[in-house]
Formats: C-alpha cells, structure tokens, sequence
C-alpha cells in the first residue's frame, strides 16, 4: 500500500508540473485545499476515485496511469492544451474560410462589387471568430484569457459597426465607441466580480485536514 502511494504521489507530481499548474492552481479546479493536493503529492494519503477520474479528465490520460510507475512519464503525458488552442484555432479558422468563400463567390458574380465584400466580409469574421475563441475559453481558458478576448470582442464590433455607419451616417459613426467604453467598464467589473468570487469560493479538505 505504501509503495502504491509512493507511485500515486509521484505520478501526481508529474502530471501536475507536465501541465504547467502549481498546486493552487489545481486546487481551485477540483474545488480542493492546496493543503490536500500538498499531502497527496507527499504521499501522506491519496485522493479517491472521483478526483482521480476528475484529474484525469484534466491531464487528458487515464485514471490507470496515476497507478502505474511510468518511464519516462514525459512520453506519456498527452499535450492536452496544444490540442485544445488547436481546436479553437481550427474554429476560427474556419470563420475565415466562410468568409472567404463567400466573397469568392460574391466577386464571380458581381465582380464591380466584390473588393467591397472582401473588405467587409473580412472585418466581419473578426468579431465572429472572436466569439467562438471567447466559447472556447469559458469552457477551457483562465478568468483572465476571457477578460481579454471579451474586450477583443467588444472593439472589434465596434469597428465593424463605425465602418458599416460611417456609410450612411458619418457624423455620428464616432460614437459607438462610447458604447464600447461603458462595455469594457462592465467586462472589468464582471472580471473583478468573477475573480472575488472564485476567490472566496468554499473548497473541500482531505478528512485529515479536517482533523487538524
């Protein structure tokens, strides 16, 4: 039993570090104490089924691999985050590709007009693809790679929309972009809110912790 929570423990350790997460980090995702993570990767006791499966589902391997002694268990480790930018890279890639294709077509057939397409179609797919970055990290990303890519979001669309107004209403154009400032203002207070709240989120304890 001591030798399997040796393994554990060490496993633990690895995959943790693989991921680039420091045990605070990795307590706030498993809703644990970074005491309890501390003990389990010193081997003075072992997480259950559930946070191993949990765990798991993180590093992208399965729960057999914290209980087996792997050499070198670098090899074995998947690179679950270059997956998931990839993943989000490729969706919004094909943002552009729609956009592309539409203004193909558009330029065949009515070539006078298609420059303009181009041009806006172009600008339009930034915002778009900004929205399928911004999903993607609500579901994967950190707090503050939300913040940034909502803000990215906000001014893009602005731009879209002073470039479609300045068309038809120039003398005004200018002014969607102080509706751009009150939207950053409320994107920063919501990420001061998020983060407050995360922070003072209630996390579970390992029984000996409990105990102490």
């Amino acid at each position: 039993m001591d030798e399997l929570k040796e393994i554990i423990a060490k496993n633990l350790v690895a995959y943790r570090k693989q991921a680039h997460f420091t045990q605070q980090e990795l307590a706030e995702k498993i809703n644990y104490s970074d005491k309890a993570v501390s003990k389990w990767e010193r081997g003075e006791g072992v997480p259950d089924v559930l946070v191993l499966k949990q765990l798991a589902d993180i590093y992208g391997i399965t729960v057999n691999d914290f209980l087996s002694e792997h050499k070198p268990i670098k090899l074995r480790f998947k690179n679950f985050w270059a997956k998931r930018w990839l993943i989000t890279l490729l969706s919004a890639g094909l943002v552009f590709l729609v956009a592309t294709v539409l203004t193909v077509i558009w330029w065949m057939v009515v070539p006078e007009k298609g420059g303009i397409v181009a041009k806006y179609a172009y600008i339009a797919a930034v915002p778009v693809s900004l929205i399928v970055v911004l999903v993607f990290a609500c579901v994967w990303g950190k707090l503050w790679m939300r913040c940034v890519v909502a803000s990215a979001l906000i001014w893009t669309l602005c731009l879209l929309i002073h470039l479609t107004l300045n068309i038809v209403q120039p003398q005004y154009a200018w002014m969607i972009y102080l509706i751009g400032a009150v939207l950053q203002v409320l994107v920063v207070l919501w990420f001061v809110l998020a983060y407050l709240v995360k922070r003072d989120k209630p996390v579970k304890s390992t029984s000996k912790d409990e105990s102490e």
